[in-house]
């Protein structure tokens, strides 16, 4: 099935403000529904006021070993992600970076049977995780590996997609904090980062470290300190934290981490940026109002890098299209029997300035 875009590039409408990508802002886009089975809105992270996100990755992708790929439980083509693959587009023309993730705490992507097989089990399944990444136009990917994986098979997989993608194509990595402290720390991946590094760190464009859940916090510097210790530059780290304490152990309440990132960046100069897990109900806004972490991290880390969105009033009358779509596929996993309340909860009418 072909993806689901109701509106076109001719509709995208550049910002001209562009700024600085380090320190970044990245958060992760996972649950793409609510509870009813209706769409999330990402656009509150460029239409509120003094945000500056620098990256967006959705996920998670999930590749099988019969040579299908998944986003979370469905096929990436789905109408139930009509709105996410057309509200990524308008993230984009505000200057985002839109990614993909793979992998995740779900295992299997990064198997023997899938991307850590011999060549023809390789190019079996990696062809649909490029096929996804072309159709929906990813500026990147992010490879959460979060099993044992070869470290032959991490480095070919980063070769290939910098020779399929081209130089400007983002490609990170998520470890936990832990694996690039040094030798036998914790390490939920099998590989070395450290020799990864080496062999091909020049495509790697940064880490998104996560320092929560036991293996690293930020309640102090001292584990990101490790980290620099063990050898990586300070720029090349992002600081992954939690959005919510729901969503594991080691939340820290955002003055303390305030006060942690001020001192990290006085020590090295700058940092990489804060990444967070995972968007639909950050703090302190929550469920209502989960761009609120966005805005809260934008005020310790980029204050005057906020872009600005340009939208046409034709792609918001194509939003308001696709969110239907999505909301429609979505309604029977929500339990929604009155399709008459599947009216766009986005007012993207409201949005036009151009």
């Amino acid at each position: 099935m072909k993806s689901i875009y109701i509106w076109g590039d001719q509709d995208r409408h550049l910002v001209s403000n562009a700024h600085p990508e380090v320190p970044r802002l990245v958060i992760y886009y996972q649950t793409t529904h609510d509870s009813d089975g209706l769409p999330i809105s990402m656009l509150p992270l460029v239409t509120e006021q003094q945000i500056a996100l620098t990256h967006l990755i959705v996920g998670a992708f999930h590749v099988h070993s019969n040579g299908t790929i998944h986003l979370n439980d469905f096929p990436p083509d789905a109408p139930l992600f009509a709105t996410v693959w057309n509200e990524t587009r308008v993230m984009q023309s505000a200057g985002i970076k839109v990614m993909g993730m793979v992998g995740g705490a779900a295992e299997g992507s990064f198997h023997k049977s899938t991307l850590d097989g011999d060549t023809a089990t390789f190019e079996n399944t990696y062809a649909p995780l490029h096929d996804a990444i072309a159709t929906h136009n990813l500026d990147g990917i992010d490879l959460d590996v979060e099993e044992a994986m070869s470290q032959a098979g991490i480095t070919r997989l980063v070769r290939r997609l910098r020779a399929d993608f081209g130089p400007d194509f983002t490609i990170t990595q998520a470890p936990v904090a832990h694996a690039l402290m040094g030798t036998g720390r914790r390490n939920l991946s099998g590989f070395d980062y450290a020799a990864l590094e080496r062999d091909a760190g020049a495509d790697i464009a940064f880490y998104n470290t996560q320092f929560y859940n036991g293996f690293g916090d930020m309640r102090s510097g001292r584990h990101y300190d490790r980290v620099v210790d063990a050898g990586w530059h300070p720029r090349r780290v992002v600081v992954g934290q939690l959005t919510s304490p729901a969503h594991g152990t080691g939340f820290v309440p955002h003055a303390q981490l305030a006060a942690t990132i001020r001192a990290l960046r006085e020590r090295y100069g700058e940092i990489g940026g804060v990444m967070g897990w995972e968007y639909f109900n950050g703090e302190p806004g929550g469920l209502r109002r989960p761009w609120r972490w966005a805005q809260t991290m934008t005020a310790i880390l980029r204050p005057d890098a906020v872009p600005v969105l340009r939208m046409a009033k034709g792609t918001a009358e194509a939003l308001n299209q696709a969110w239907v779509v999505s909301a429609i596929a979505g309604a029977g996993l929500g339990g929604i029997d009155d399709l008459s309340r599947l009216a766009p909860n986005v007012n993207y009418m409201s949005m036009v300035n151009s």
